[in-house]
């Protein structure tokens, strides 16, 4: 059974479907995670905004201040993938805290944020995973 996941207030701006770590600056805030930063989960895929609203183009799942969803440990949710991935893939975070392949080869420490359970072709799509936290060091 998934542990139950923490309860975080946005400590910044988070879009929909991205990494999230928690916050070095204030305590019980999460932010998006930056490039190969440890997550804690995913933020949920709804955002801040009515639905149907088209005026909003940079709709946001929290902005500072605000509940934040967050899939943890254990869940299956998705993520906005930046790159084409395959079924299988460890997925770590991007700059903007989407996902992206874990390095295989090399000697930096990957903090991965997930295991993919289906492939996407490239930028943008949606990407199933289940989170799976944890750091480990390529072959």
């Amino acid at each position: 059974m998934p542990a139950t996941s923490p309860q975080l207030m946005a400590g910044g701006d988070i879009y929909p479907s991205r990494f999230v770590r928690i916050s070095a600056s204030a305590d019980n805030k999460g932010t998006q995670c930056g490039a190969n930063e440890l997550p804690i989960g995913v933020s949920g895929v709804g955002t801040n905004v009515a639905p149907l609203n088209d005026l909003v183009t940079d709709a946001k799942h929290a902005t500072s201040g605000q509940n934040i969803r967050l899939h943890g440990d254990g869940e299956e949710c998705l993520v906005e993938a930046a790159e084409a991935i395959t079924r299988g893939a460890r997925v770590k975070s991007d700059a903007d805290g989407k996902a992206v392949n874990a390095a295989t080869t090399g000697t930096t420490p990957q903090n991965v944020g997930g295991i993919a359970q289906d492939s996407v072709s490239g930028a943008g799509e949606m990407l199933k995973i289940q989170v799976l936290i944890g750091s480990h060091s390529p072959q």
